[in-house]
């Protein structure tokens, strides 16, 4: 058990922008994260050390705790709860600290930082961190000096790419492939964690045309990219004449404005306009779109 002089609060918007809260020696401070975590692998917090707590090494600690009871807010100073890493402030104005949130994460470990082997509980969204005087030699006006402290997430170096493939008509999805930048993949609703950059979208399908696009990822991003897929059969759009009569495989044609939609394989065509007919044989291939044309031209010739 133990107790604080205040309870301080310092809430991560979703877009990560860093914030800052000014605390003193034997504060505690709440870091509360963003709703969405998907992209975030630990916390930076920096620490602006006031000169008097320098001169005195060592005499203000920091410290982490898991498992913190009761729920911690601002009118609260009595808790209980799992100290997990404590250090102190040496002799240094400003202190970088790298929290990881994740067993398994990508923060690298540099000398101007201290990196915490602890990942604290976090299951209510909080991180909790204690500010406590630690040295009796040094003097108690160390209590009122002001620490500006901000927290900002560390993201994942990837992005979300979420895929949508609509079909023609409302009608259900048929079996389709999915391949980025060559390699096929399983995307679910929630999409897929991809590194940032410019990557080939591409869909293929024994029912639909293949389709390719390109997109650009960016780094704790969300792409969205929509699909129409279409129809892999063959369609045939006539242009005629005002009044010509069109039969496609010997049945009349009622609405030649409206391309035709007909199965792989060779189709006859017939036009009757006044007393001419035309016959035209078309050999029509899956994923191809055709114009079927009568044209009424004049010849003109001089004589002498």
């Amino acid at each position: 058990m133990f107790k604080v002089h205040q309870t301080l609060t310092l809430a991560i918007p979703e877009d990560g922008a860093p914030q800052t809260v000014t605390a003193q020696a034997n504060d505690a401070i709440v870091i509360s994260l963003p709703e969405d975590k998907s992209f975030i692998e630990g916390l930076e917090i920096l620490f602006k050390v006031p000169a008097e707590v320098a001169q005195w090494m060592d005499s203000v600690s920091w410290a982490f705790y898991n498992g913190v009871k009761p729920e911690p807010t601002e009118n609260r100073t009595d808790y209980r709860g799992k100290r997990t890493t404590v250090g102190t402030f040496g002799d240094l104005l400003s202190l970088s600290i790298k929290v990881p949130l994740s067993k398994d994460n990508g923060i690298k470990q540099d000398a101007y930082s201290v990196y915490i082997d602890d990942i604290p509980d976090f299951k209510n969204g909080k991180v909790f961190v204690r500010l406590q005087l630690a040295s009796r030699s040094a003097p108690s006006s160390l209590e009122q000096s002001s620490f500006e402290i901000t927290a900002k997430p560390i993201y994942i170096k990837k992005g979300r790419l979420s895929i949508n493939l609509v079909p023609p008509d409302g009608e259900q999805l048929k079996d389709t492939d999915i391949y980025i930048d060559g390699q096929e993949c399983k995307i679910d609703p929630d999409g897929i964690l991809i590194s940032p950059g410019v990557h080939d979208i591409s869909v293929v399908s024994g029912s639909y045309r293949n389709e390719v696009r390109t997109v650009t990822v960016t780094q704790a991003k969300v792409v969205s990219l929509e699909i129409k897929m279409r129809d892999i059969t063959p369609s045939v759009r006539l242009a005629l004449p005002v009044g010509t009569q069109a039969y496609c495989d010997g049945n009349r044609v009622e609405d030649t404005k409206k391309p035709l939609k007909l199965e792989q394989g060779r189709h006859s065509f017939r036009f009757v306009l006044g007393g001419y007919e035309i016959s035209k044989q078309v050999d029509m291939v899956n994923g191809h779109n055709y114009t079927v044309a009568l044209n009424i031209d004049a010849s003109v010739s001089e004589e002498e």
